[in-house]
């Protein structure tokens, strides 16, 4: 072996340690979401977004649905603001998903009777 290749093996291999050691970690780190609030968050209970009891009839969440969703419709809040409009679309969203937990939970079909129940 020459000086020259053994000089250009420990160059391979500094340079090799130097991406490994400093680039690696900065390129690999520059997808990583910015620190914040989760995108996703999980709803609360059912019963606390349609304000009802736990052991709620089936009546009483169909009229806590309607009341909610009549609450908080986009269309109410059309004239203001897009973050106001989106925030009330969200809103309306997580009425739906608890209702549709209280319906999964509670084990009921659809009222257009072509669910189980």
């Amino acid at each position: 072996m020459t000086t020259t290749e053994f000089i250009v093996i420990l160059g391979g291999a500094a340079l090799g340690y130097w991406l490994v050691a400093v680039v690696w970690p900065l390129w690999r780190d520059r997808g990583d979401a910015p620190p914040g609030p989760a995108l996703f968050e999980a709803d609360p209970p059912w019963h606390e977004v349609l304000d009802v009891a736990e052991d709620a009839d089936r009546n009483t969440i169909d009229a806590a649905h309607r009341a909610k969703r009549a609450e908080h419709l986009p269309e109410r809040v059309a004239h203001l603001s897009a973050d106001v409009r989106n925030q009330a679309q969200r809103r309306i969203m997580q009425i739906d998903r608890a209702y549709a937990a209280a319906m999964r939970e509670l084990g009921f079909g659809r009222r257009d009777g072509s669910g189980e129940r």
